[in-house]
């Protein structure tokens, strides 16, 4: 019997395991897949975009926490234990309840956020400067909203890459509407200070996304990591302040230590990953996928989702003594959530940027790529039960590949711009 052992029980762990099971199912294959992580409960991550906000549906942590036992599908072993080491020269994963071996390896273990790596922001975190890439945080941060009475809100992006780019971008425009519905937006300075030259990394977007903030009365400060946090400013390393009465900041964030003591990271604990097949560039038999792959493509989920069955398939090819494909094309698919009912969808990949258009279908949509509508709103509202029931599982989700599609997509802006 083969084993293929999946290390990390967030989406793309779940995904790859439950895929992979499927697909050994349906190919009648004798696999034994284990999956191995700490985190006994799922946590739905966009949700946290929401709860600083008490949006209905995103108002307490078990509206965006499952049992993660739950969504193990059939085939696939799940031991929720804390991984201590990976040896790939033996193919042996320690844990702190034992070993496991492997034949094949897939590395699913994500991000995190390292306040600590910003001079004076791990002792005013929780109290003067929040986030919201955690449960934790996120509450932490309800809480100050709910005492805010106006002044200047500062929105920091420390430096990139970060899990979901666009999340800060959304809160921005969630709090510009939470502000109005309270009566303070006129009493608060909104500003949003990021490294990248504007609000977004690709052109096209960029300039939409940086012109609709400006639109909204946010002071974006460009080309401006975070070196430091004081009780009253946050300093940028050209000795640059913006003072702040209410600081939201998105910490740097790292990968996992166990891929560099394994040997197969790049300082960061981010994998070193050929970003076309998603093996590891260090060793044989190991694949990575999401958060923890230093792939040029955004940290979030449907990447996730979209390398997962491309990790299965070329897994399954080596199982079978083929090479694995070139198949990975970096593909993003992201709903921007805008405000007052309304957001907006990208969806691009490494060398497509986002442009105008219909998705999934060309003329009929029904999404606009984009653009701001109630309907892209709306499938973001939708995705919530989608990950749950189909992506978590590895189902299968209708008109939505791992490789991105041109059909509906204004390519022509693409050539009007060079």
């Amino acid at each position: 019997m083969t084993n293929v052992v999946v290390l990390g029980d967030g989406t793309g762990g779940l995904v790859a395991a439950n895929l992979l099971a499927r697909e050994a199912r349906r190919r009648n294959l004798q696999l034994r897949i284990v999956l191995i992580g700490d985190a006994p409960l799922h946590t739905y991550q966009p949700g946290l975009l929401f709860l600083p906000f008490r949006t209905p549906g995103y108002r307490t942590l078990a509206d965006l926490q499952r049992r993660t036992a739950d969504y193990i599908g059939a085939g696939v072993e799940y031991r929720c234990e804390r991984i201590t080491a990976i040896d790939t020269a033996t193919r042996n994963v320690t844990t702190d309840q034992g070993s496991c071996g492997y034949d094949w390896l897939i590395l699913a273990l994500g991000s995190r956020t390292v306040p600590e790596e910003i001079d004076g922001l791990p002792e005013r975190w929780g109290s003067r400067a929040h986030g919201f890439y955690t449960p934790d945080s996120a509450l932490r941060l309800a809480a100050a909203l709910d005492e805010f009475q106006g002044g200047d809100l500062v929105i920091d992006i420390a430096e990139m890459p970060i899990k979901c780019p666009v999340a800060p971008l959304e809160f921005t425009c969630l709090v510009d509407e939470y502000l109005t519905q309270r009566g303070l937006r006129g009493r608060t300075k909104l500003t949003l200070v990021t490294p990248l030259t504007g609000a977004f990394t690709k052109p096209i977007c960029n300039e939409m996304l940086t012109g609709m903030l400006i639109e909204k009365g946010v002071t974006v400060v460009p080309n401006a990591p975070l070196a430091a946090v004081t009780d009253k400013a946050i300093a940028c390393p050209d000795g640059n302040t913006v003072p702040y009465d209410l600081l939201v900041v998105i910490p740097p964030h790292e990968g996992s230590e166990l891929i560099d003591a394994a040997g197969l990271g790049d300082g960061l604990g981010f994998g070193l990953t050929d970003k076309q097949t998603l093996k590891s560039k260090k060793t044989e038999r190991v694949f990575l996928l999401g958060d923890n792959a230093n792939v040029p493509t955004s940290k979030a989920g449907s990447v996730a989702h979209f390398q997962a069955e491309i990790v299965v398939h070329n897994l399954l090819r080596e199982i079978d003594g083929k090479e694995a494909q070139p198949l990975a094309d970096g593909h993003a698919n992201c709903f921007i959530e805008t405000g007052f009912g309304k957001a907006i969808l990208i969806d691009f990949n490494y060398d497509i940027q986002p442009v105008p258009g219909t998705f999934p279908l060309p003329v009929i949509g029904p999404l606009s790529l984009l653009k701001e509508t109630r309907l892209n709103h709306l499938g973001k509202l939708a995705f919530k039960p989608i990950y749950w029931h189909l992506l978590l599982p590895g189902r299968h989700i209708p008109l939505v590949g791992s490789r991105m599609s041109t059909l509906g997509k204004h390519m022509g802006v693409l050539e009007r711009r060079h």
